[in-house]
């Protein structure tokens, strides 16, 4: 089980529009005189009702194991929000817990621009890693931080074999506005009609017992969600 997402987007580092437009991504927003907002939706009226009974990500506790795990917080002004599901499974429950986490620690440093931060490391590895830090690098130079609401559903597992697995999840950034680091000037407005973005990720769980992203496939504007 050693395959990758299908499709999956490779950035080098040399190909600055291309880490730009990941960027811009990360943030859900564009510029001033693009509005590259990529976001969801509708999906709210199709599949917000679990989203809307999730707790925050201020009332999620990290998990209770032996790993010492660090410490992640977002900022105040980003609110990251998912559907809790119910797999019945307790591995599938650590590779979605796991992931949420992930998410959480590139938000984290988005919202603080502490790229010394290591809980990124912590949670992510490989191609993922390196597309992340590069995103955030872009971002953090722009000056650039997101605020507002963001929504999390459809997280699921689709396969596992105890080492690596494969999840994907919908993300729904309609209701998050970019906001200038230093000012908190607004960059770009939110999208209430933005479409959703799907993720598929590839995991594998490493010596000490997480669940690390290795690589990520997105597809924006995506029918799935």
């Amino acid at each position: 089980m050693n395959r990758r997402p299908r499709h999956a987007h490779r950035r080098t580092t040399t190909a600055l529009a291309t880490v730009a437009a990941a960027a811009l991504l990360l943030t859900a927003c564009g510029d001033d005189a693009d509005d590259h907002s990529t976001g969801p939706d509708q999906s709210q009226a199709q599949n917000g009702d679990a989203a809307n009974d999730a707790p925050d990500s201020d009332t999620v506790a990290p998990p209770v194991d032996d790993i010492d795990r660090p410490d992640i917080e977002v900022g105040d002004s980003l609110q990251l929000v998912f559907e809790e599901p119910d797999t019945g499974s307790p591995e599938h429950d650590a590779i979605l817990t796991d992931s949420q986490w992930q998410i959480k620690s590139v938000f984290e440093v988005l919202t603080s621009h502490d790229l010394e931060n290591s809980s990124v490391s912590f949670y992510t590895t490989g191609e993922s890693y390196r597309q992340d830090m590069e995103a955030l690098e872009f971002l953090v130079s722009e000056g650039r931080t997101s605020a507002g609401e963001m929504r999390f559903y459809n997280h699921r597992v689709v396969s596992s074999d105890g080492s690596v697995a494969f999840a994907e999840y919908c993300r729904d950034f309609s209701r998050v506005v970019g906001l200038h680091f230093e000012t908190g000037e607004v960059r770009s407005e939110a999208t209430p009609e933005a479409k959703p973005t799907y993720y598929e990720v590839r995991m594998q769980r490493n010596e000490i017992g997480v669940w690390q992203t290795t690589d990520t496939d997105i597809e924006e504007s995506s029918s799935k969600c």
